[in-house]
């Protein structure tokens, strides 16, 4: 027994006592049991719980508070399809025998043969009820509960046959439970803001293939070291838990390996923090060389300084949400074995930035105009793209969609063709080793020549989304460049009063729909405008002697006429400052 302190010795003997007791394998209890329970209840003001197995041995009892007690998992089962071969019976100080819902949650968590619970009034049984498991029309489990009892009653309910159909219900649910075949996670979201902060949360659980059971939130200014909430709410969250029957936890901060470590032990499940909850679906998404070797450079890099706390964690392989993506496999090894791999990352990503960066002189050298679509995760900038590129890149109404860029030929109005790369997408508390690890990715906003930022319009959070996506810029010393704001999503706009960004000659916002392409002549005369900046309208007379200009200015520039003179070939091109240099000496206008 636990939870002894302040308690007397005589009163714990009396309970010591109870393990002796042998009840008939037919029924659920005897009278001594309950009386004594009740009686030791009455006085401490304390549940206690007891645990008896088929032979009708008194196997343990335990002491909680006047609310709940512990529920050991004292299971004799023979197999995950059958109950633990334990019946528990437990007191409820306030008088009422009602089995609240935390007490089913247990019943059907811990897979106990029944449960029962007795109302305690004036040191005696006042009402009893009792419950076990069942089966509802889709062969779900679900507990079903009878009572109320009177004590002479409940002592006379013979279990055994309740027991075995309880058993039987249980194997048929098994056969049909995709819930436990698929590993399906069920999550509680914790957070320290207010429940509207929790919706992001939820969208990145949902992207990483959990789902939401429930939600908690504590005002708190101060973390706790140990376990980042406060022991009241940890108590709450625990009861929230077993209520709901979730098997796992996410916080919408970032917890140390030993806040994770603590928490597990306390809740008896699986506990992530928002970060590895973003680096999971960047594991699940990351499709190329680079983009699987970042996310696992992320992912080693948070582990590294988490190793001596991280407890359960380091033994989960292939584990679900939070342990997936290609640096799952070196969770377990130790410090010295993840520098090197870290090291060896670092030089393999530097290998591939110096590839990109040849790739990037080469569309340099050749004068093309580069724009990029940065902006928060889904907010549309796949969409965009394909409908302006009339590409078929992956495009889903989810968080992270993509990650790897991409990029494609768009031709404007003018007759100009421009390069538009999509970037991946940005988030709020976006993790730092992410953004390190992405970095040679993202330096492709660097070198544009314009930033198409795409805002979801339809989200009721969009200017904090901007402040997110133009930080993020800043960060990376991209916030000077030329900008076009696009203000996506209109179809889903019910009050268009109420999405209102400033435009300006310098800094012009475009409204539209990518997905119906309305709206884009707007986009297409302002990506016009900036682009014309670059290029600009020569007339030149180039001798017949120099072939390789004509050819220069013809792969070049976009010839806006031409004529052969006697004195020479007579070209009219819209150029760009590299080319114009280079045919300066014929420019005759």
């Amino acid at each position: 027994m636990e939870n002894k302190t302040g308690i007397k010795k005589t009163l714990l003997n009396q309970l010591e006592d109870l393990k002796n007791e042998s009840v008939d394998k037919d029924f659920f209890a005897n009278e001594k049991i309950i009386d004594t329970i009740c009686e030791i209840t009455e006085k401490i003001g304390k549940e206690i719980a007891v645990f008896i197995n088929r032979k009708g041995e008194v196997l343990d009892l335990e002491i909680g508070d006047e609310n709940t007690v512990s529920l050991k998992d004292l299971a004799d089962r023979r197999s995950e399809n059958s109950l633990s071969g334990i019946r528990m019976l437990h007191t409820h100080p306030n008088g009422s025998g009602m089995l609240s819902d935390v007490d089913l949650s247990a019943l059907k968590k811990l897979r106990f043969d029944m449960m029962a619970a007795v109302g305690v009034k004036d040191g005696a049984a006042s009402e009893l009820f009792v419950s076990f498991l069942g089966i509802d029309d889709r062969n779900d489990l679900i507990p079903l509960v009878a009572g109320p009892y009177q004590k002479d009653r409940f002592l006379k309910l013979n279990v055994k046959n309740v027991i075995l159909e309880a058993e039987e219900n249980l194997k048929k649910a098994a056969k049909t439970s995709k819930a436990v075949e698929s590993g399906e996670e069920r999550a509680v979201l914790v957070g320290i803001e207010n429940e509207e902060a929790l919706e992001e949360l939820r969208e990145l659980l949902k992207t990483a293939g959990g789902v939401e059971l429930s939600r908690m939130v504590q005002s708190r200014d101060k973390k706790d070291n140990t376990f980042f909430i406060g022991k009241g709410k940890l108590k709450e969250l625990s009861l929230l838990v077993q209520t709901v029957d979730a098997n796992l936890v996410v916080f919408d901060e970032e917890l140390s390996g030993a806040q994770i470590r603590n928490l597990e032990e306390a809740l008896g499940v699986k506990i992530i923090d928002r970060t590895q909850l973003i680096l999971d679906i960047f594991a699940q998404r990351a499709k190329s060389r680079e983009g699987k070797l970042q996310v696992e450079l992320a992912q080693l890099k948070y582990t590294m300084p988490r190793l001596i706390g991280l407890g359960q964690q380091m033994s989960r392989t292939g584990g679900g949400i939070g342990t997936r993506g290609p640096g799952e496999k070196k969770l377990e090894v130790d410090r010295r074995r993840i520098r090197d791999r870290v090291n060896d990352l670092q030089n393999e990503i530097k290998e591939m930035k110096k590839q990109r960066s040849i790739q990037r002189v080469s569309r340099e050298a050749g004068n093309v105009f580069q724009a990029c679509l940065v902006g928060y995760t889904n907010a549309g900038k796949s969409t965009l793209l394909n409908s302006l590129a009339d590409a078929d890149i992956y495009a889903m109404d989810q968080l992270f969609a993509t990650l790897d860029p991409t990029t494609r030929k768009v031709l404007l109005e003018s007759g100009k063709e421009i390069l538009v790369t999509d970037t991946v997408g940005f988030i709020k508390k976006l993790p730092h080793d992410l953004v390190d690890a992405f970095k040679s990715t993202l330096e492709e906003v660097l070198y544009a020549d314009l930033l198409i930022h795409v805002v979801d319009g339809s989200n009721k959070d969009y200017d904090q989304q901007m402040k997110v996506v133009l930080e993020v810029l800043k960060e990376l010393g991209a916030e000077n460049k030329p900008m076009i704001t696009v203000i996506n999503k209109v179809d889903k706009i019910e009050d268009m009063t109420l999405v209102s960004v400033e435009s300006t000659e310098d800094a012009p916002v475009v409204y539209l729909s990518a997905l119906n392409k309305s709206g884009f002549e707007n986009l297409m005369q302002e990506i016009d405008k900036i682009a014309a900046q670059k290029w600009r309208i020569a007339e030149l007379m180039v001798p017949y002697t120099d072939g390789a200009m004509t050819s220069m200015i013809h792969n070049n520039c976009r010839v806006v006429e031409e004529d052969y003179r006697e004195e020479g070939i007579y070209v009219k091109a819209e150029m760009d400052p590299i080319t114009y240099g280079r045919a300066v000496r014929y420019v005759i206008n």
